[in-house]
């Protein structure tokens, strides 16, 4: 199981929706586990498992001690199984002898012969191991019990496959050393099993489900109802209420399945179990009639019981994955319109507020650019984690620096836009150096000081005939005058300034020479696998060494080439130049890793690209099913797209999806194309070592891609606790500085033959170059 090696004891909460929130048990457990030293975390493990195994076969015993009726349920298989999911694979063995030094000493104790006590162990080991095992391998791996799916797997693994391995190998050990009738103790043993699995196990393991947001009164209600209900029918003298009267507890499971979830349902079947099995062990209730012998009556109590909770726990999944699905939606919808970041709007509402405000005619509206400057220089000193807060600290200065009406959105990593209405040209000034005083005081970043952001603002009035390209083009260009100037100032659009943006013109006029005299170069990320440690493959990143302007990166020139019309002489070079570099490291190293390459949008409307993609793979003899091929969500929904992406996927490419999440409002859209890759964008990953929220988005949207067979990449994987929590939701691959910045082509060959491990399963980031 080395793929599991390194998820904690209690996985962070995974569930997605806004009012679901993690178990209290959840952060205490998580931190006195990490409190104990690595190299006693087995033992430990083992010596809990152990003594609570004890306990609990200590109360069933006494519970059901006064007619000595038998177990009516083991709970003890079930705190074994949701051990054993719960841990990574390297401290299974661990747990298994916890349980069966805790089953083996307990049973001599009693003075039950050697050899049925080592059969007892046996059976009662191999029970949860067989379900563990099956788990793992064909269900969710960390023991989720939603979608329903999960459960069905649940089900049928742990409370079919695992009981009958445990009964088949206790119930004869039991005849033959105790006696009775196998056709007696066999179904007992393994519906006693099963249901003490059923209440047991899903306690644990919805540590990491949805605990939606109810009121204490109802949660009052639910219990004091439940347990008023399960005391009049279970501890009514036998013979006084007819069976049937037990079907009174259903409503009050349907109630916790549909406004509690799995957690709630889980928590109530316990109680509700433990209660009925009390009871009918002392003679009371409906079970336990004259016409029924008293070895039959805790069999059919089980077998109720387990219908019962079964069904109830399925309904709940079943609520809960619909609302899983419209909470995802819904989070996506705001997603596509807003900033995961800063809550702010982004880029895409920015068109439609312009368009609008200069077709009513009213007051002149004013567009400021505005740039944090020296952003850079804080991610590579501090890293991403404080770049981040400052971004989310500036962006709340300039919102409570306009006024009602004036809407600040975030268009880019470092960039914001605020539209402001009404506003004559010398008030603008007044309002531009506001915020920037507003912005220039000292922001705290924890444990890394304080950092002074400085705001530089392009700003442009808009004027009659303008449109809102025409006014964003103005205010960029007088942002980037303010930044020539040396930052931290305002400069309005004006004649003058119209011919600067000569100089974005000429960048655009050198671009097609650029990429015919091999300006244009390639870099390489690294894409690591998160079970293995292993190197999947690299994305090739386009630079531009530009004779005059040094180097030019791709957010600067791709857009460039789509708007004249470049894309596909851009793409047919960065993609010849890795398919040539994946050839060099074949002959330097006998490995050939995966490549990956972005498509631009424009592309998918040109019917020759197969071709072309085709003609490449041939001049660099290189198999197609080495390269992928990476395009944006935006891009994919382009009338044109599903007809193109379907004859690269006949040559034998890969397709990955790229920015996931960040363009489409409905998850529906993965099945329209053949993908094999989904990437996760970084505004996803890194607020999720701070933000359950973002944790439950990441969650739901890697179980969802993997429902549909797709492998899901983590983009911008910066730091030790983002990796921790992705491997911990199940993420297939991750990439970012914390494994490797972007490399030249000519510095990777050594990386391949070192064989490194990038960040070795269950320990410590180990890559060569981790940062």
């Amino acid at each position: 199981m080395a793929g599991d090696a390194s998820a904690p004891v209690v996985p962070l909460p995974i569930a997605v929706g806004a009012p679901a929130r993690p178990s209290p048990l959840h952060a205490p457990l998580r931190g006195l586990w990490r409190a104990i030293p690595a190299r006693l975390r087995g033992p430990a493990l083992g010596l809990a498992v152990g003594l609570a195994y004890l306990a609990l076969a200590q109360f069933v015993i006494w519970l059901n001690d006064p007619v000595n009726a038998g177990a009516g349920l083991w709970p003890a298989a079930g705190l074994t199984l949701g051990a054993l999911m719960l841990v990574p694979g390297r401290l299974w063995p661990w747990v298994l002898a916890g349980a069966a030094a805790a089953e083996f000493g307990g049973d001599l104790a009693h003075g039950y012969p050697l050899w049925v006590s080592v059969g007892w162990s046996v059976a009662n080991t191999a029970e949860p191991l067989v379900a563990a095992l099956l788990l793992r391998r064909f269900g969710d791996r960390w023991g989720a019990l939603t979608p329903a799916r999960n459960l069905i797997l649940f089900g049928a693994f742990a409370l079919v496959a695992g009981p009958v391995v445990g009964a088949t190998i206790g119930a004869p050990a039991t005849v033959m050393g105790i006696g009775g009738s196998l056709y007696d103790v066999w179904p007992k043993w393994m519906v006693g099993d099963a249901l003490g699995v059923l209440v047991v196990a899903p306690v644990l393991l919805s540590l990491r489900e949805r605990r939606p947001r109810r009121g204490w009164p109802e949660v009052a209600a639910l219990a004091a109802g439940t347990l008023a209900v399960a005391v009049m029918v279970f501890a009514w003298p036998a013979g006084g209420i007819t069976r049937t009267m037990a079907y009174l507890l259903i409503p009050f499971f349907m109630w916790a399945a549909l406004r509690h979830g799995v957690r709630g349902t889980a928590w109530l079947s316990q109680a509700v179990t433990l209660n009925a099995n009390a009871f009918t062990a002392t003679g009371e209730g409906p079970i336990f009639r004259a016409d029924a012998p008293s070895e039959h009556a805790v069999t059919l109590l089980q077998v109720f019981l387990a219908v019962t909770v079964a069904s109830a726990l399925l309904v709940a999944a079943l609520v809960s994955e619909l609302s899983d699905r419209r909470d995802v939606e819904a989070a996506l919808r705001h997603r596509a319109s807003h900033d995961v970041l800063t809550g702010l709007p982004n880029r895409s509402l920015l068109p439609g507020v312009l368009e609008r405000a200069l077709a009513g005619g009213g007051p002149a509206v004013a567009l400021l650019v505005c740039d944090i400057d020296h952003l850079k220089s804080v991610n590579d000193t501090l890293g991403h984690r404080a770049g981040d807060a400052l971004l989310a600290t500036v962006a709340d200065r300039l919102r409570a620096g306009v006024r009602e009406g004036d809407l600040v959105t975030r268009i880019s990593g470092d960039e914001f836009v605020v539209v402001v209405r009404g506003v004559e040209e010398d008030r603008l000034e007044a309002l531009c150096t506001d915020l920037i005083a507003r912005v220039a005081r000292p922001v705290a970043l924890s444990d890394n000081g304080e950092v002074t952001p400085s705001l530089s603002i392009g700003a442009a009035v808009g004027a009659p005939g303008l449109t809102a390209d025409d006014l964003f083009t103005g205010a960029d260009t007088a942002l980037y005058e303010a930044k020539k100037l040396g930052r931290g100032r305002t400069v309005l659009f004006d004649d003058c300034l119209r011919r600067h943006a000569a100089d974005r013109i000429a960048l655009q006029a050198d671009l097609p020479g650029a990429i015919a005299s091999g300006q244009v170069r390639c870099e390489f990320q690294p894409e690591i696998e998160l079970a293995t440690g292993a190197l999947f493959g690299v994305e090739a990143l386009a630079r531009w060494d530009h004779p005059t302007r040094g180097l030019v990166m791709p957010g600067s020139f791709v857009p460039l080439a789509e708007v004249t019309g470049n894309a596909g002489r851009l793409f047919e070079t960065v993609l010849d130049q890795t398919l040539r570099s994946q050839g060099d490291w074949l002959a330097a190293t006998g490995t050939r890793p995966q490549v990956a390459v972005n498509l631009s949008p424009q592309q998918l409307a040109d019917p020759g690209l197969p071709a072309a993609v085709a003609r490449a793979l041939v001049r660099a003899g290189a198999p197609a099913e080495s390269l992928w091929l990476e395009l944006t969500e935006s891009a994919a929904s382009d009338e044109s797209a599903p007809a193109t992406l379907r004859a690269l996927a006949d040559l034998g490419v890969h397709l990955a999806l790229d920015d996931f999440g960040t363009g489409w409002s409905s998850m529906a859209r993965l099945t329209d194309h053949p993908w094999e890759l989904v990437k996760l964008d970084r505004s996803f990953i890194a607020p999720i070592a701070r933000d359950h929220g973002a944790v439950h988005v990441v969650r739901a949207m890697i179980v969802m891609a993997h429902a549909l067979g797709i492998r899901v990449v983590a983009e911008g994987v910066e730091d030790a606790d983002q990796l921790d929590i992705l491997r911990d939701l199940g993420c297939d691959i991750a990439q970012g500085f914390l494994f490797s910045r972007s490399l030249r082509a000519d510095d990777l060959p050594a990386l391949l033959d070192a064989g490194a491990d990038w960040c070795g399963p269950g320990g410590p980031l180990v890559g060569p170059l981790a940062v």
